[in-house]
């Protein structure tokens, strides 16, 4: 299972030779040179088609439905946000709608460059029409509003309604920049170079950037984990997967024009920094402490990615859209030292939470786990101290028993997996000899992974916590605890990736040696009760509120997962029957105490303000109204700063200006988990009649 990803598919990166630009005059669009398919990409195409139908754990049919899949899912990789293609020129195209499957089998790739091409002619044609309205004083007091989010918005009609569109469109970044301090002039001058980059980037590009955009729409549409890797991206992902990285240390995709923060690596400046989160947006990017900011709406993946990586210790600035925040509202300035990400910095840690109840102290021992982390390469030479998850948590227990913990959390939160064999062995430290997940490929054959080692590290009570982003390995551990009835999971439902994934390397099938990799998904996870994990994920015994909106986030909301389903349980007996019985009675202290924490209470307040404003879908197109509704915001904003910090006893703020960088506000819910692990204890919950005597004894009983 070596060759076997079990991460989290971490964002492509569609690569560029050329940095932006901005030039001076638009092309006409006549002069655009066209695009065509070359001999070795016909090749690729034909090699990847007999993999995914031969291979892949779908079995899915290239039939007239797939090819309809694959037809959307390439006009999104262009046109997210239906702001270039009509609806005539969709009729025009659906004729490739139904034939793709037998266009890809033969190697015809001339439907994907036709559609690639009528593309660049149209965002050619409205950067001009932008770049016109730009000349004008557009109105700026009018009843009109703009949809920013058009993800499930239809194609405008025709081209007048295109241009209605983008005259919306334009308005509204003119507001967004005056809102963020820009003059009227200054707006329009950071437009006009924000659109002519825009044509820019469709302009540089190749053949081959069209080959692997619809190669990745054939590949994702038999599911998201399945992806194509040019040559270049093949070298990308292993700088990705080896967590090598010179830069911020953030998984980063592209929404609505916007670079998304996907997901925060555990160890790199922006985690350690706690200033961005999953979901905030990079509007603007600068190179050291004086370096110009450079506003990046709009661009292309790689290229902001060039932005941001840099030599390890040099300062890299953002300008960062929040989370949920709808366009034009306040931005946050931060300042990063660039560094190295390694494997290192994912390794498990600990602590002690000391904490006090009705006159007695507790010791709650903290394991935070970033990945299911094994370095087989150590192995395989033959070290005996090769590094490894279980291992180092076994370890990490023996140290809090010395500290005399009454209790066990293992942290899971925005873990994405790693290692199968690391999820089976850790589970082991936990329980006795018995199975732990269930593996089916796609010949149907079900494999299962156990436990073989009896010796368990901790027998005491332990709490398991996840969220949106544990994932994968993470889910296999989390599911074997809860199904074990071994330990309590609190949290958030977890993201629901249950399916395993190989990489293919096609230059063994394809002479020319330049053909990249497929990555591709090969079996799917099965727990111990035969449940899969797949697209549902592993659902919390005790839910706990999340910032993570989970319609956003997660396997469930991609329209391609594979689905769940369930096979036969495997041989195995639940450990403590006390706790599913005891676990009503958890719930209802666990809901009376937050229901009298003015902190737990105060999160919630948060989570709620941020989910109304991130539910928006349009923006008023009147500035003075704009204006009133971010002054509004930022009190709103201010007030709820305060709040917190009239919880710990500090000054109120006057104004947002003086928010200092030390106001990172508590860990919440990992307090709430220990006092749920507090809970279990003095009800001797997920405790062996050994371990409830040991504790009696050291009591005094």
């Amino acid at each position: 299972m070596r060759n076997v990803i079990l991460r989290s598919l971490l964002p492509a990166l569609l690569l560029s030779l050329l940095a932006p630009v901005a030039f001076a005059n638009v092309p006409p669009t006549d002069s655009l040179a066209k695009l065509t398919p070359k001999p070795t990409q016909v090749l690729v195409d034909q090699t990847v088609n007999g993999l995914l139908s031969r291979y892949h754990y779908g079995d899915k049919e290239l039939d007239n439905a797939l090819s309809a899949y694959i037809f959307e899912h390439y006009l999104d990789e262009f046109d997210p946000t239906k702001s270039f293609f009509t609806q005539k020129d969709i009729d025009k195209f659906s004729k490739y709608s139904g034939r793709l499957g037998n266009d890809i089998r033969k190697g015809n790739l001339e439907p994907a460059f036709e559609i690639y091409n009528a593309y660049e002619q149209r965002v050619a044609d409205q950067v001009r029409y932008a770049l016109s309205l730009l000349d004008k004083k557009l109105d700026l007091t009018t009843d009109e509003t703009y949809t920013f989010d058009r993800e499930k918005a239809p194609w405008p009609a025709n081209e007048a309604a295109l241009d209605t569109l983008w005259r919306k469109r334009v308005t509204n970044d003119i507001i967004n920049l005056m809102l963020a301090g820009k003059s009227r002039k200054d707006a329009s001058d950071i437009l006009r170079k924000r659109y002519k980059n825009f044509l820019h980037q469709a302009q540089q590009f190749s053949s081959a950037d069209v080959f692997n955009a619809f190669m990745n729409a054939y590949a994702h549409a038999m599911d998201p984990h399945t992806a194509y890797f040019s040559p270049e991206q093949s070298e990308q992902f292993r700088i990705e997967m080896s967590l090598k990285l010179q830069g911020i240390g953030a998984a980063l995709s592209v929404k609505n024009e916007y670079v998304t923060v996907e997901r925060v690596i555990t160890g790199g400046p922006a985690a350690k920094s706690d200033k961005i989160h999953a979901g905030d947006r990079i509007v603007g990017v600068a190179q050291g402490e004086q370096g110009k900011m450079v506003d990046v709406v709009g661009w292309r993946l790689s290229d902001v990615v060039n932005l941001i990586r840099g030599k390890k210790g040099t300062t890299v600035r953002l300008r960062i859209l929040p989370r949920g925040a709808t366009p034009g509202s306040a931005e946050r300035h931060i300042q990063l030292v660039r560094n190295i990400i390694e494997l290192k910095a994912q390794q498990a840690h600990s602590k002690v939470m000391d904490l006090e109840r009705d006159g007695h102290s507790y010791k709650i021992g903290v394991i935070t786990i970033p990945s299911f982390y094994r370095d087989f390469k150590a192995e395989t030479a033959g070290e005996k101290d090769y590094r490894s998850t279980t291992r180092d948590v076994r370890n990490l227990i023996d140290k809090l028993k010395t500290k005399h913990v009454d209790a066990l959390v293992i942290d899971l939160r925005g873990n994405p997996g790693g290692s199968l064999a690391e999820a089976t062995e850790m589970t082991g430290l936990f329980i006795d000899q018995g199975p732990v997940v269930q593996v089916r490929g796609t010949d149907g054959k079900v494999k299962v992974h156990r436990d073989r080692d009896d010796n368990v590290a901790w027998r005491g009570p332990l709490v398991v916590m996840v969220n949106r982003f544990s994932a994968s390995a993470s889910e296999i551990f989390t599911a074997a605890i809860q199904d074990y009835h071994r330990g309590l999971v609190v949290g958030s439902t977890t993201y629901g990736k249950g399916t395993v994934q190989t990489l293919l390397n096609l230059n063994q099938f394809v002479a020319s040696g330049k053909a990249g990799q497929l990555k591709l998904t090969i079996a799917k996870f099965y727990r111990v009760t035969g449940s899969s994990t797949q697209d549902r994920g592993v659902r919390p015994d005790i839910l706990m509120p999340s910032p993570i909106d989970d319609s956003e986030f997660g396997e469930a909301t991609q329209d391609n997962a594979l689905p769940w389903d369930k096979i036969s349980a495997a041989d195995f007996k639940p450990l403590h029957d006390k706790l599913r019985a005891d676990l009503p009675k958890l719930r209802q202290q666990h809901l009376h105490r937050i229901a009298g924490s003015k902190e737990y209470q105060l999160f919630l307040q948060d989570i709620e303000q941020e989910r109304k404003l991130h539910a928006r879908r349009s923006v008023s197109l009147n500035l003075k109204e704009r204006r009133e509704e971010r002054k509004q915001l930022d009190a709103k904003h201010l007030a709820e700063i305060n709040a917190w910090r009239q919880l710990k006893g500090k000054k109120a703020l006057k104004s947002l200006d003086a928010l200092p960088d030390d106001r990172d506000q508590p860990d919440v819910l990992l307090r709430e988990a220990a006092q749920i692990a507090i809970d279990m204890s003095r009800m001797n919950i997920g405790m062996e009649p050994g371990e409830i005597v040991a504790k009696k004894v050291a009591a005094g009983f």
